[in-house]
């Protein structure tokens, strides 16, 4: 058994979530210790639960100790069946996690696996669901996975009711292949029960920003239990960065939209080959290649950090960091 110290490095619920997807990788057990220890309210949250029960539910493991508030929970996986399953985080919790941690399990499922989940589809603290799609899926497929998603509803805090449904069918992951080519920005900018001018003033604000470059941002409004917007940005060609942005109150429209231009404009500039929350989202893949290769990434994040470390100890340091001429990359 896997002995996991919840409290290392960024000490957050992305370990409780990274090492239940490569314990069914690698069939593995796990105990976990010290759970969420560097976070105002230590222990798991129901969000997490979820995350847990779900691996549970998908792979017949077996869980000890998971309760709401829990610093230490063992973990012992079973075999991956394909199907279809049905998870209901009950609030606003991230759809986007939670489909996150269970995603390099279902690869090495004996078929297809359809997953539906029910929460919020775009919170704080989250992959907002358009990135989800557009970026880090968009990654996945471009390492030769069949993997596809469908917003069924939008779900912001604090009701929740969000849907989601993504399709996955068993693969192993091919080394990212990218280059400089970079030909325009694609985008989505939404608004869930609230005002259409929130989303075209943030809209605006990006192509104000973008003269030089083609940018087609698509405008979508939404009717849901609780009100959100925001938009996400993502590069068009070999290279794939991308930005979500959420919308707050008290928040001008235009500074959103302005935030996540600047963003994408420092990131391209760069020539940075994944954005800095790809970066760390596809470590378990990267670990999972059938090959070696190299990539650019923007800066070490704590986040980052947390799941290289994580991941190496599942995968014997199967990848590193590497830093020449004031590049940073991940070798794997």
């Amino acid at each position: 058994m896997l002995e996991i110290d919840g409290s290392y490095g960024e000490g957050g619920g992305q370990i409780v979530r990274t090492a239940v997807a490569m314990s069914m990788v690698k069939d593995i057990p796990i105990h976990i210790t010290n759970i969420r220890a560097n976070r105002p309210n230590p222990g798991l949250s129901h969000q997490h639960l979820m995350a847990l029960r779900g691996a549970a539910v998908i792979s017949g493991g077996k869980l000890k100790g998971a309760g709401k508030g829990a610093t230490e929970v063992t973990f012992v996986p079973g075999e991956v069946y394909g199907g279809s399953y049905r998870f209901d985080i009950g609030t606003a919790g991230s759809i986007t996690l939670l489909l996150q941690a269970l995603i390099p399990a279902v690869l090495h499922a004996d078929n297809s696996v359809k997953i539906q989940v029910r929460g919020g589809t775009d919170v704080k603290w989250s992959p907002p669901y358009d990135y989800f799609e557009n970026v880090f899926l968009d990654h996945l497929r471009r390492m030769g996975l069949n993997i596809s998603s469908k917003l069924i509803k939008r779900g912001h805090y604090p009701k929740g009711g969000g849907k989601v449904s993504l399709t996955v069918e068993p693969g192993i992951p091919t080394p990212i292949k990218t280059s400089d080519n970079v030909e325009g920005i694609s985008g989505r900018a939404f608004v869930t029960s609230l005002s259409d001018h929130i989303m075209r003033r943030m809209r605006k604000a990006v192509l104000k920003e973008f003269v030089d470059k083609k940018v087609n941002i698509e405008l979508a409004s939404y009717q849901s239990s609780s009100p959100g917007t925001g938009i996400t940005l993502w590069s068009v060609g070999d290279r794939l960065v991308g930005v979500g942005k959420l919308g707050e109150k008290g928040v001008p429209a235009e500074a959103v939209g302005k935030e996540a231009a600047d963003y994408m404009r420092r990131a391209i500039d760069a020539g940075f080959q994944i954005d800095r929350w790809s970066a760390d989202q596809l470590i378990p893949y990267l670990a999972m290649c059938d090959d070696h290769g190299k990539i650019k990434v923007e800066k070490l994040t704590g986040h980052l950090e947390t799941n290289l470390w994580l991941v190496n100890r599942f995968c014997s340091d199967a990848i590193r960091l590497e830093e020449k001429q004031n590049e940073l990359c991940m070798i794997y």
